[in-house]
Formats: C-alpha cells, sequence, structure tokens
C-alpha cells in the first residue's frame, strides 16, 4: 500500500517545493521503497514507493506517459490484468498496474476507469486540457481525500496530508463528530475535519482551472440474480470465485502470510492460499500467524488452527494473546491521527504486523468482512416460496420453531414476507437517545448508500457489503498496519464475488442453523470437518472485558471525567454514567464508553479542538 500526493494550482501559481515535501513527510509510513516527486507547470506530484506486487519493484512514480501528456500517481493493485492487457494490446507481461493505467486512460479516457477491477486510487494531470482527474475504486478498498478552492486543489492519500498544506485549516468538524457518536457514516464525503473531503467509491473527481465535476462511475445491479437447481451449484460457483480472489491477492513481492483464526472464513483463505502456494513450489509451505490464549481459554481457538496445519502443513506462527486487552499501557496505545475510530483489540494486530515484518512478509491476506456477506440471511424463507420450494420451506420453518420458538421465527423470518421493511420505511427517523440535543441536529440526512440499496431486495446485507463503513474501516486498519510496513489483502472484498453475494438467494445465506450455506458448501472436502460443521464463532469478549471493566478501569474512569473532556457535548452524561466503568453494562453502553474514550485520545492528539 503506497501512497500519493498532488497539489495544482488554478491560478497558475508555481508550486513550492517545501510545501509538496511537508504533505509528503505525514506519510513516510507509506513509502518503506523510497519517494519522488514532480513539479512542473503549476503541478506538484509526489508518490511514496512500497512495492507490493512483482510487476512495480523498482518502478518510480509519477509515471509520465509517452508523449508527455498525462502523469499518474497511483495506489493499489489491478485484479483483471490478463482481460486489460489483452484488451490492449499489450504484449508486455511484466508491465506494471500504474502503467497499464496510463495504456488505459489513453485507450479510453475517462471511460477506463470502469474497465479497472480491484482496490486502487489514483490521480492523474492532463497537460492537454491542464485537467487533474482522481478515481477510487467500486468498493472504497484504497483511500483518496482532497480540498478543493478557487486557487488551489490539494490531493492525498490521507487527511494528514491535506491538512499539512497552508490553505487548509485543521478545524474539526462537529457534524462528522455527531455521526461518529451516532454510529453513522456520512454519504457527502465529509471527514472529521471541516476542509478535507472524502472522494466516495465508484467516483471520478475531475478538476480544471474554473470547472470542477463529480460522477459515479459504476453501480451494483440490485435486481441481478443467480439461480441454480442445487446447492452443490452454488456452492462450486463461490468457490471458483473465492479462487480466483484468493490468486489475484498471492501475486506478491514477498512471500505472502495469512492472518488466521479458527473460523470458517480466515481458514478458507488459508487452504486455498497453501494450495496455490504448493503449486507454484511443492515445497513451499504457507505462513499463517494467529493469536491463541492460555488464559482466557473461551477465546481461544487452536484446536482449529491445528486441523489445518496438519492438513496443510503450513508454518504456524502462534503469540500468546491473554495481555492484549484495550487500553493496555494507554501511554503508547497507537492513534491514528485521522480518525478517532480504533479497534479494541489494536494490540494483538500490532503484533501479528510486527510478526510479519520480522519473518519478511510484506503482505496479509484476511478473512475480514468475511460476515458482512451473509447479512441478508432474514430472508431465507421468502426466497423459498418465490422459487416455489413451499415443501423444504415448511421443513426449515418447522425447524426454526422448534429450534428458536414461535415468537423468534415470526419476528426474524416472517416479517420480511410480510414486507417489514417497507414499513420500517415509513416510520420516522429514530435518533439515538445517547445522543444530546445539541449532536442530534447535527447529524446529516440519512441518505441511502449507494442509489441501487433504495431498490435492494436485501437492503441489510447491501449495506453491510457495499455501504460506507467498510471502507472507512478498512482506511483506519491501513494506516496502523502500513506502519509496519505490511500491506493488508481482503479476499472477501473482492466485487465478483461481492456481486454473485448480493445475487443468489437467502437460503444460501442461511440454512438450517447455521449461517454461511454456501460457503460450507464450497469447502467440503477443502476444510476440515470440525471446522467446517462450527455452529458458534469464538467471542473476544472476555478479553474486552478484562481491559476496560477490569485492568483499566482507572484508566477509562480518568479519560472520560476530566474537566477537559469534550465528549460530553455529544454523548448525555446522564445515559453514559448509569453505569460506572468496571461493571458491566449493556452492549451499546460498551460500545459508545469505548467511542468516548477514544474520541477524547484523538482529540487530545489533534492540533485544534472543535469550536463552538
Amino acid at each position: 500500500m503506497s501512497g500519493f500526493t498532488l497539489i495544482f494550482s488554478r491560478d497558475r501559481t508555481p508550486v513550492e517545493p517545501t510545501t509538496i515535501a511537508r504533505l509528503m513527510a505525514t506519510l513516510s509510513h507509506r513509502g518503506p521503497d523510497g519517494t519522488d516527486t514532480s513539479l512542473s507547470a503549476a503541478v506538484g506530484l509526489g508518490h511514496l514507493h512500497f512495492w507490493t506486487t512483482p510487476e512495480e519493484v523498482g518502478e518510480r512514480q509519477p509515471l509520465v506517459e509517452v508523449n508527455n501528456r498525462i502523469q499518474l500517481v497511483f495506489d493499489g493493485r489491478l485484479d483483471n490484468r490478463k482481460e486489460l492487457l489483452e484488451s490492449l494490446g499489450c504484449e508486455d507481461p511484466k508491465v506494471s498496474d500504474a502503467a497499464l493505467v496510463l495504456r488505459a486512460y489513453d485507450r479510453w479516457g475517462e471511460e477506463g476507469f470502469a474497465h479497472l477491477l480491484g482496490p486502487f486510487a489514483l490521480a492523474l494531470f492532463d497537460t492537454s486540457n491542464r485537467r487533474v482527474l482522481c478515481a477510487r475504486d467500486a468498493l472504497g478498498d484504497r483511500t483518496l481525500y482532497y480540498y478543493l478552492d478557487a486557487r488551489v486543489f490539494v490531493v492525498a492519500s490521507e487527511e494528514q496530508a491535506i491538512l499539512a498544506h497552508p490553505a487548509v485549516s485543521t478545524r474539526v468538524n462537529e457534524k462528522r463528530l455527531a455521526a461518529y457518536f451516532a454510529l453513522e457514516h456520512p454519504t457527502d464525503g465529509s471527514t472529521f475535519f471541516t476542509n478535507v473531503t472524502e472522494l466516495l467509491p465508484a467516483h471520478v473527481l475531475s478538476v480544471g482551472e474554473k470547472e470542477q465535476r463529480v460522477w459515479r462511475y459504476w453501480d451494483i445491479e440490485p435486481r441481478r440474480h443467480v439461480r441454480y437447481r442445487t446447492d452443490r451449484e452454488y456452492g462450486e460457483h463461490f468457490k471458483v470465485l473465492l479462487d480466483e480472489s484468493v490468486t489475484c491477492r498471492l501475486r506478491t513481492s514477498a512471500p505472502p502470510a495469512v492472518m488466521m483464526s479458527g473460523g470458517l472464513d480466515s481458514t478458507s483463505i488459508a487452504a486455498f492460499a497453501s494450495l496455490h502456494l504448493r503449486q507454484r513450489s511443492p515445497s513451499a509451505r504457507l505462513r499463517t500467524i494467529s493469536y491463541v490464549f492460555d488464559e482466557l481459554t473461551s477465546c481461544d481457538e487452536r484446536w482449529f488452527m491445528e486441523a489445518i496445519a496438519t492438513q496443510y502443513h503450513t508454518e504456524t506462527v502462534q503469540f500468546p494473546g491473554d495481555d492484549g486487552w484495550p487500553l493496555r499501557e494507554v501511554e503508547t496505545w497507537p492513534l491514528n491521527p485521522n480518525t478517532p475510530e480504533d479497534n479494541l483489540y489494536r494490540r494483538l494486530l500490532e503484533r501479528v504486523y510486527r510478526l510479519a515484518h520480522e519473518r519478511g512478509t510484506r503482505t496479509i491476506l484476511t478473512g475480514g468482512f468475511g460476515d458482512h456477506l451473509y447479512a441478508g440471511t432474514r430472508y431465507w424463507l421468502i426466497d423459498f416460496l418465490k422459487e416455489g420450494r413451499v415443501r423444504q420451506a415448511m421443513q426449515e420453518s418447522i425447524w426454526e420453531v422448534r429450534r428458536y420458538g414461535l415468537w423468534s421465527f415470526a419476528r426474524n423470518n416472517l416479517l420480511p414476507v410480510l414486507g417489514w421493511r417497507w414499513l420500517r420505511k415509513l416510520r420516522p427517523r429514530v435518533r439515538p437517545a445517547w445522543l444530546t440535543e445539541e449532536a442530534q441536529t447535527l447529524l446529516p440526512d440519512s441518505d441511502s448508500w449507494p442509489v441501487s440499496m433504495t431498490t435492494a431486495s436485501r437492503p441489510e446485507q447491501h449495506d453491510s457489503i457495499l455501504g460506507l463503513r467498510g471502507g472507512y474501516d478498512i482506511a483506519a486498519e491501513m494506516v496502523h498496519s502500513s506502519r509496519a510496513g505490511v500491506d493488508l489483502r481482503l479476499p472477501y472484498r473482492d466485487r465478483r464475488l461481492v456481486e454473485f453475494m448480493l445475487a443468489i438467494p437467502a437460503h444460501q445465506l442461511y440454512r438450517h442453523g447455521l449461517y454461511k450455506h454456501v460457503l460450507r458448501t464450497a469447502m467440503e472436502g477443502m476444510l476440515p470437518e470440525r471446522i467446517r460443521r462450527r455452529r458458534h464463532p469464538t467471542s473476544l469478549t472476555p478479553l474486552f472485558v478484562r481491559g476496560l471493566v477490569e485492568r483499566e478501569r482507572e484508566t477509562v474512569w480518568r479519560l472520560i471525567t476530566s474537566p477537559t473532556c469534550e465528549w460530553p457535548r455529544y454523548v448525555r452524561s446522564d445515559w453514559l454514567r448509569r453505569v460506572p466503568p468496571g461493571e458491566r453494562s449493556s452492549e451499546m453502553e460498551e460500545l459508545i464508553l469505548w467511542l468516548c474514550v477514544c474520541f477524547e485520545r484523538w482529540h487530545g492528539a489533534v492540533t485544534t479542538p472543535t469550536t463552538p
């Protein structure tokens, strides 16, 4: 995961070398393989090199098109290289992804971005019309932020680089903070800083000296359906797509690793990755990195991990996670300057990245976001009925009633049949009870994202997969992984797999009390049966309790009761303090407490406090 910056003086004022150097310095963690800049014609481009694919090793960006018409900075990876090479008539299989983008733009112009598959963000300057074009991948797995006024256009991979420009205020965005505490994500591209905007996924932004335009170049077809006669056919299709997704992410410049738990998602990734590495070299062994628990035994998944190690002869790297609780050694707890969001289990992830780096691994595949593919499970009954499979619908319904009770069955499965999701749309928007009146007024309008979600048959799944929250979480995580010199790759965030999962019937998402039915079918014979038939995922809640409720009780209390605290402007004190830190409360109270703690630590680190 590399990084880039671009400064375009719309009034033709020369870009100061010191200014672009200042922006680049904030992104130094993204450039372990060096940096390069280019200054010309009131335009400055900078690139921080992190070579994670074999084709880009040694490449220096910004790239310049052969006729010196286009300058490009690119961060990401293209997963449809074969198709692009054929379409563009390129006979050099070693051409870099960035060079392919240049050829695609030269061939198709603005229409070329729709041809690119994979995680990417890019900015290019076209000297023929003195125009900057910025584009971001369909799912938002690479980031691009900008500042725009009448005089200057500033682009960068992270918000902090934008803030380093002298024209940009560091004032914190109160509306974005209100949305943060409301557990929402604004659809207008706003960030935690008033003057910094995020280019939304699947969008292109064009900026010239006098004009600017933004448009969406891709959206999913919400009414597309994939229908097969048998479960096995669905499983085979899923297997082909996941196999292809993993293969694309194994295109690495150094031996890859898999961050593996004992769950279905990451073990499936490990199984495919191990087979592919063996095909390349019979002696190759996949490295898996995992945390285990000697004291908090309910969190431990070694029994499942050992089954993978035995079947695939993996190189297993494990470390104890019992002391990786939230806020441990709070003075050194990592901070992301771009956002107050932080992961509860940051210490565990930090150790995974460090171990990978120490062993010469630059790329880690994870099972992250696998759960998101199955958010539409409640529609299994209606899909059975739509297909005329009444007998199977009756059999599954009887099983559900016997297992979970009539009320649970009716609430979770009958209401979708009756069109409950449409009734819910008629209800007024409910403001979170924990927000202050001031924060309530700051909340943005509740817009659907993307536009296709308004007509989706399974809106929960649509939002879980394509919603802006996913890209936001990935952006926050990649700041931390890049600091360790590690590139995260997420096979379950492949657009082809996403399109398939949104098109299959819901009875392939859930069956007979088991989630991930299509994955279980696909992995028959590839996963050990003890994993493939798992009914319940392992929870790290005991580690959370050990941290926030037991070991760090005084830390939490100190952070949220300081006289300089800002969280009471957004969260009602009477609501949050109903249960003192150190005593168990509801999951929502614990979550909001955690958000307040993360916000206070972040707020104390940013330059300018929020203004009234």
